[in-house]
């Protein structure tokens, strides 16, 4: 499709890709930092008010211990190559709210894994629902777990130049009616409104199936529900 800025044609065209969650992904020229003040860590806390730590206690958190371990506020996941997903992830359930996540991602080149954003798991292998995604291909992309796949592509050639292999990495998401947003070590990676989502679900992470083994580390995880 040809969209002209000078003409009310862009206008037009641009409502129709919005109202049927057609985005474009982040171009070359937008490797800026823009977090917002929310986003911004010190020592890994972020400031403000309202901000609450979900690594407090395994209380609050649905897991598989031979998986999972949620031990001196770091939630840590490990596994091999598996025919299934495991999941961990919040007994609370969101609507709209903010996230800090600091998290490392250990492996080879097909590690894969994901800060899973309301999504509405039956069991520890199926957890439909977004995933501001993890893994080569899909770093700092909208992934939505079976149902619609890809929602918004991060272009690989910007990822390989945010992204910290093996290494701390952290996101900053926003989810406000169906509009969800991302960045990626300041990045913004996702920008999207995606009517057919969830518009609640769990907060929680995936260690993917068919991958070699994976570690994930998450030493930081607040969140603040907004209205």
């Amino acid at each position: 499709m040809h969209i002209f800025k000078t003409s009310k044609l862009y206008v037009v065209a641009a409502a129709l890709l919005l109202a049927n969650n057609i985005v474009f992904a982040q171009q070359d020229t937008a490797l800026k930092n823009t977090l917002p003040e929310a986003g911004k860590l010190v020592q890994d806390r972020p400031v403000g008010k309202g901000w609450v730590n979900l690594l407090s206690s395994a209380n609050d958190w649905n897991f598989e211990p031979s998986y999972w371990q949620l031990q001196n506020k770091t939630l840590h996941g490990a596994m091999g190559n598996e025919k299934e997903h495991h999941y961990s992830y919040t007994k609370k359930v969101y609507g709209d709210f903010e996230l800090n996540v600091m998290i490392k991602m250990v492996g080879d080149s097909n590690a894969n894994s994901g800060v899973c954003i309301r999504i509405n798991p039956t069991n520890f292998d199926n957890a439909p629902g977004y995933q501001v995604d993890m893994g080569k291909g899909y770093w700092g992309s909208l992934w939505e777990e079976r149902r619609g796949n890809m929602i918004q592509k991060y272009p690989d050639s910007l990822a390989a130049k945010v992204v910290k292999q093996n290494d701390w990495n952290h996101y900053y998401i926003k989810a406000k009616g169906h509009h969800i947003e991302a960045w990626l070590n300041g990045v913004k990676t996702i920008d999207v409104v995606h009517d057919a989502g969830f518009s609640t679900g769990n907060i929680g992470f995936q260690l993917c199936h068919y991958h070699s083994a994976t570690t994930v580390d998450i030493k930081s995880l607040y969140i603040r529900e907004t209205q």
